[in-house]
């Protein structure tokens, strides 16, 4: 997924945080801050956590390292997300 907003984090293997533009590809560790901030894109133009799948949100949560029930409904893996 690429970047729509200028994104600051730290990629696994590093210590020290990496800028990514606008356009770059966001490393998958990260897709969870950067969608917490509004600054990550959707390939096929929406960015909106709404427009996500219960699987997709489910990833976006594992790699944060976020818990979730499994029985969790749509509504409430997006109000973890901020979290990410």
């Amino acid at each position: 997924m690429k970047l729509t907003k200028p994104f600051k984090g730290v990629p696994d293997g590093e210590i020290y945080p990496v800028e990514y533009q606008p356009g770059d590809e966001c490393p998958k560790e990260l897709e969870a801050g950067a969608l917490s901030l509004g600054a990550l894109g959707d390939d096929e133009g929406g960015g909106a956590p709404t427009s996500k799948t219960v699987a997709e949100i489910k990833a976006l949560l594992d790699a944060a390292g976020i818990a979730y029930p499994a029985t969790a409904k749509k509504d409430d893996l997006l109000a973890l997300l901020p979290a990410a």
